[in-house]
């Protein structure tokens, strides 16, 4: 299992930050929009079927052959509504654009249901899938566009890559308390502040290496600080889907990884508290 980690982090990682720092903005526009899909399409896929297993169970055959149908009309509507917001971004008019797409999915749901509580089942799956799926990678994209060479990015994905490595040896050799047993019985907290130490390490070496550009001290230690936190939560919502839905992963996309969102839960939490922080200290200074 380890071993297939580290192959798959090699192959991907020097890729990725190719992607990020050297391909036009429209190429990592399409990169995010393919990570959209795989977000809510795995999202949808678990909690779906899920939801009618638990809440409906009569007709239950038949609501889950229909779970394929959900699932694409889920995706879609992630497609659409990071592209009107994307396109949307330079009038600052991108929140119609999101309250659009919502307005549209409730609206479809509402007339392809034979009665009203299946009506509410598609609503709350769908606007549940693009919530986790879609919504947070539109300030991946704000991360993106901060600062020359996607470095802000970059910054945000060294706390949260380097939090979870951390946290994943210090809780193999010295974890014994547990974290959160209901939900997910492997982390630890000893786990936890070992991931938070790494990424507080790894955000002042990151900003070293950048001739201190990227903020003073206290702006890295308090993004690590908060961020680090942040990653390591959206690992636990993530499980919680996951027990909620009987997988031991979001899918199989990545040999050793499991699913895309087993990969990106983490980032899907800590980027737009980031954001936030990294946004609120660059007007503060203006």
């Amino acid at each position: 299992m380890l071993l297939h980690r580290v192959l798959t982090a090699v192959v991907a990682l020097p890729l990725l930050i190719w992607t990020l720092t050297q391909s036009p903005a429209v190429y990592v526009c399409l990169l995010f929009l393919l990570c959209v899909a795989l977000s809510v399409h795995e999202m949808s896929r678990m909690i779906y079927p899920a939801f009618v297993k638990k809440f409906f169970r009569e007709d239950t055959d038949l609501h889950t052959k229909k779970s394929k149908i959900w699932t694409l009309f889920s995706v879609s509507s992630g497609i659409l509504m990071y592209s009107v917001s994307t396109m949307l971004d330079l009038s600052g008019t991108e929140r119609g654009g999101i309250i659009a797409v919502f307005n549209i999915v409730m609206l479809v749901s509402i007339l392809s249901s034979e009665n009203a509580k299946f009506a509410i089942l598609h609503i709350t799956c769908i606007l549940l899938s693009l919530c986790y799926g879609c919504l947070p990678w539109l300030t991946v994209w704000d991360l993106y566009l901060m600062g020359p060479h996607a470095r802000y990015l970059l910054l945000v994905l060294t706390i949260v890559m380097v939090g979870d490595t951390g946290a994943y040896f210090a809780g193999k050799h010295y974890g014994k308390r547990k974290l959160a047993p209901h939900f997910s019985p492997n982390k630890t907290w000893e786990g936890f502040f070992g991931g938070l130490l790494a990424s507080i390490l790894a955000a002042q070496i990151f900003n070293f290496i950048f001739h201190f550009q990227m903020g003073p001290w206290w702006l890295m230690l308090l993004l690590a600080s908060i961020g680090g936190c942040a990653g390591a939560m959206g690992d636990l919502v993530e499980s919680s889907f996951k027990r909620f839905s009987k997988v031991k992963d979001s899918g199989s996309i990545f040999p050793g990884h499991g699913g895309f969102l087993d990969r990106v839960d983490s980032l899907l939490f800590a980027a737009p508290i980031c954001w936030l922080i990294l946004h609120a200290y660059k007007n503060l200074r203006l």
